[in-house]
């Protein structure tokens, strides 16, 4: 993991080039990647979970919400909370909580699945706005984009992980120990947090930051529904792929394969969407309305028949259904600067409760006919684009290279 750079606020007298930053993106990436597990192991081991405990696919869908509704949460009382002088205090916490979590479900899982929800959704929910605004400060403009998309791409990362951890480890040592070994990770990240944290000294933070929340303006209701509509897309995907995918009569070593498949795409997409916004900023909005088309062909295509027509629908779906996250943060945090805190928090609320609804609606409808899932995923995808062509038209869409100069003006401390 990367050291991570104080969130002093930048001494205005003095101020030059801000720095590269990689090693900053590349250590949020890392703590998001551990800190996404507590929802994306039960994921994977859904199968391990139900037999052993006896649970029904509505009850684990129900874990999985919980794990969101934490992360809504944590990100209401971020918007509230003001940039720490030293981000790295704040999240070495939720690497611990993240740790204890997890600990708990390995040993008691009748309640510590519950219990690991809770604590690693909050502690998700609460440091992402919080990253979000240090990507913002500490990295290059043209880096930023490309930072976002790191950083969200961490999210399949962790998908791609827990689908490849269960079936390699759950068979020798069981998925208990699978999490139990988690834990053990998660709680050393915190420690080497804890070890490169100092408070250095303090500067003042910038006016904007000591004001007032922001209020939900048009332009951030807009964001904030779409990444509502876009995350039930996502997380009913990675909750339910597979299951789908078995009961159409795949086998369960090609429907992990074609997910596995799935979750790499999505990192590139990631990834691509963050490099390409970074040189071309105009390009943003309308990529991110095509990747929601994109992801709601894709689930409209789970409802057909054929290993291929699915395998088409599943790459499509998480490439677009769910390759938007970096872009999305990236395009309501940059109209403000001072305040990207307090915006992305809106938007990962958003997020937060999309991704547990859409686990939720989809072990509903599942029961019923896989189809309505699908179908449902659809809506959302289509009201996802929606939202982001009628957050383009409203003043704050503004994601020009004119803006990014702006931003990085030296601010009144």
């Amino acid at each position: 993991m990367s050291v991570l750079v104080r969130t002093e606020a930048r001494d205005t007298a003095d101020a030059g080039p801000p720095p590269a930053g990689m090693s900053t993106a590349s250590g949020v990436a890392a703590v998001t990647v551990l800190t996404s597990l507590p929802v994306f192991l039960p994921g994977a081991a859904n199968g391990l979970i139900c037999a052993e405990l006896g649970w029904s696919p509505v009850r684990m869908g129900a874990v999985l919400a919980v794990y969101w509704l934490a992360s809504l949460s944590g990100a209401f009382v971020s918007r509230r909370a003001a940039l720490p002088p030293v981000v790295e205090r704040t999240l070495s916490i939720a690497l611990f909580a993240t740790a204890l979590g997890l600990l708990t479900a390995a040993t008691a899982p009748a309640a510590g699945l519950w219990i690991s929800s809770a604590a690693g959704g909050y502690a998700y929910g609460y440091t992402q706005p919080h990253t979000n605004a240090l990507l913002m400060r500490r990295c290059a403009p043209r880096l930023r984009a490309f930072a976002f998309g790191l950083k969200q791409a961490a999210v399949p990362t962790a998908t791609l992980l827990a689908s490849v951890a269960m079936p390699l480890l759950a068979g020798p040592v069981g998925w208990r120990l699978v999490f139990a070994g988690t834990a053990v990770v998660c709680g050393a990240g915190g420690a080497f947090l804890v070890r490169q944290g100092h408070p250095g000294a303090r500067h003042p933070a910038p006016v904007r930051d000591r004001g007032a929340p922001l209020r939900m303006e048009p332009f951030l209701l807009a964001l904030t529904s779409a990444g509502f509509f876009g995350a039930m897309v996502g997380n009913g995907l990675g909750g339910f792929l597979v299951l789908a995918l078995t009961t159409r009569g795949v086998s369960l070593s090609t429907a992990g394969a074609v997910a596995t498949a799935g979750a790499a795409l999505n990192i590139a997409v990631r990834l691509a969407m963050g490099w390409l916004a970074g040189r071309a900023p105009g390009v943003a909005w309308t990529a991110l309305t095509v990747l929601f088309l994109t992801g709601a062909a894709g689930t409209a295509l789970l409802t057909r028949p054929g290993l291929g027509a699915l395998t088409v629908g599943a790459l499509l779906a998480y490439g677009g259904g769910w390759g938007w996250a970096g872009l999305l943060h990236y395009a309501i945090g940059l109209p403000y600067p001072g305040q990207e805190q307090r915006a992305t928090a809106y938007s990962q609320m958003g997020v937060s409760l999309g991704a547990a609804t859409g686990p939720l609606v989809c072990g509903l409808l599942f029961q019923v006919d896989p189809d309505a899932a699908w179908w449902a995923l659809t809506a959302a995808g289509l009201a996802a684009a929606a939202s982001v062509l009628i957050a383009r038209r409203r003043p704050n869409a503004d994601v020009s290279p004119a803006r990014n100069r702006q931003r990085d003006s030296p601010r009144p401390a």
